[in-house]
């Protein structure tokens, strides 16, 4: 039954001729996609707008389990569901058969296709899995994969080489530290794309109830492209995440409203540290209130949902987005005014730039030319047309407060200035507009 695994992610990210690359949203790595960059996203969408939809190596093995018709849910997990070093949770202990680290990395041993490799950083705690394929000629493990550089693609594993390493090595690498073969009982729906040769049908069944399982708890976001089967029974409800709770999933909560700019009642950034205490409770309230939603500091369904869909709201410095022309007119016109200052561009002037563009939308403005500061470098301004016109048009922001803001946060914003009636704003007249500096740092950037 276990072959249905592989043959479900190779239908899916080989032979669907969709492209794909390494994903994340709570890490940017270098890859061999068009730009050059990994993709925010873990559950299959193009938030770079390269044209490749991200997935990170436990969604591509999770693909391959819900496609084939078993019990994970309608989320994604994380490699800790499976392993956590070198030990196998009680989850796959429950639903999966373990193979040993000393049988999963023997060439030419006895893995079926469709067996989940476990993978350790042997200098660190990072985790990989991917599916096992078969033996080369020279039996050396094959598996595929979602991998940072290449993202779904296959791997052979050499001996002493990155993907098995050698007890006490100093090259870089990671060891095999067993394989997961689901238990047929595991199992309640038929394949996607139909059994492979030889293996028997499956009757959907219900799982018992001490055996169902709730919704993955730590996936970073909810939204994956192929609907869920109506044949596939799940009889827990969607997990709820409130204050004291503790995980992973609490941890890409948090990720997620730092990286969208919400903070506690202090206006204090909430640190990741997978702990749901009173900051992490404030920051969420912030985000529901922001949203319309109940204000009650739980992560519900409806607070997900909207979490989830900003997380995937293209930003306004991707091409994707319709303001993106104006905010790379902005960015250009804060890069220059950094080399006026002699400071290099970074962070901080792209967050300007975000800023400068909202503000921009605002003042019903359709072009920055100009990025300029006051006196004192308190206030930043984004001009339209020439600077001594006395038609220009000028839009304002607090420096210190635009250069603190994340992209996410402007990109949200720019959603509620589109949602408004046009204003439809003229500048008869010149408008005031102090004095730019031409030397020295400029303060808060």
């Amino acid at each position: 039954m276990s072959g249905d695994i592989f043959n479900e992610v190779n239908e899916h990210y080989f032979k669907s001729g969709k492209k794909f690359e390494y994903g994340r949203p709570d890490h940017s790595f270098n890859n061999n996609s068009p730009n050059h960059r990994s993709d925010r996203s873990r559950t299959e969408q193009d938030l770079d707008g390269d044209g490749r939809l991200g997935v990170d190596c436990s969604s591509f093995v999770w693909r391959g389990l819900k496609d084939a018709g078993y019990n994970v849910g309608n989320e994604p997990f994380a490699t800790s569901k499976l392993f956590n070093g070198t030990h196998p949770t009680d989850y796959s202990k429950s639903h999966f058969d373990i193979v040993s680290a000393q049988d999963a990395a023997k060439p030419n041993g006895s893995l079926q296709p469709g067996d989940i490799l476990m993978f350790k950083d042997i200098h660190g705690s990072g985790q990989h899995v991917g599916i096992f394929k078969g033996y080369d000629k020279a039996g050396h493990v094959q598996f595929v994969g979602s991998q940072v550089s290449t993202g779904p693609a296959e791997v052979t594993v050499v001996n002493d080489g990155y993907w098995n390493r050698k007890p006490g090595s100093t090259a870089p690498g990671v060891e095999i530290v067993g394989a997961l073969r689901a238990k047929p009982e595991f199992r309640v729906a038929e394949p996607l794309h139909g059994r492979t040769h030889g293996e028997p049908a499956v009757h959907p069944v219900a799982p018992p109830k001490a055996a169902a399982e709730p919704v993955a708890k730590s996936a970073p976001e909810a939204h994956h492209t192929t609907p869920a089967r109506h044949d596939v029974k799940h009889d827990a409800a969607p997990h709820m995440l409130r204050k004291g709770e503790h995980g992973e999933n609490v941890r890409d909560l948090q990720h997620s409203l730092a990286k969208l700019g919400y903070t506690d009642a202090n206006g204090h950034a909430i640190k990741a540290d997978a702990q749901f205490g009173a900051h992490t409770q404030e920051a969420l309230e912030k985000f529901q209130k922001s949203h319309g939603l109940e204000v009650d500091g739980v992560a519900g369904p409806k607070t997900m949902d909207a979490l989830h869909k900003q997380m995937a709201t293209p930003r306004v410095d991707q091409p994707a987005h319709p303001d993106h022309k104006l905010f790379e007119q902005a960015r250009d016109a804060v890069h220059r005014l950094d080399a006026e200052h002699k400071r290099s561009p970074d962070q901080h002037s792209d967050n300007l730039a975000a800023a400068l563009t909202v503000a921009a939308r605002r003042e019903g403005m359709h072009r920055v030319d100009h990025a300029v500061l006051n006196d004192d470098a308190t206030r930043a301004f984004a001009v339209q047309g020439h600077l001594d016109s006395p038609l220009k048009r000028i839009a304002e922001v607090e420096t210190q407060k635009a250069v603190a803001t994340p992209i996410e946060k402007s990109t949200e914003a720019l959603q509620q200035v589109a949602a408004q009636p046009t204003q439809g704003k003229v500048a008869p007249h010149e408008q005031p507009m102090p004095t730019p500096q031409q030397t020295g740092h400029t303060p808060g950037l």
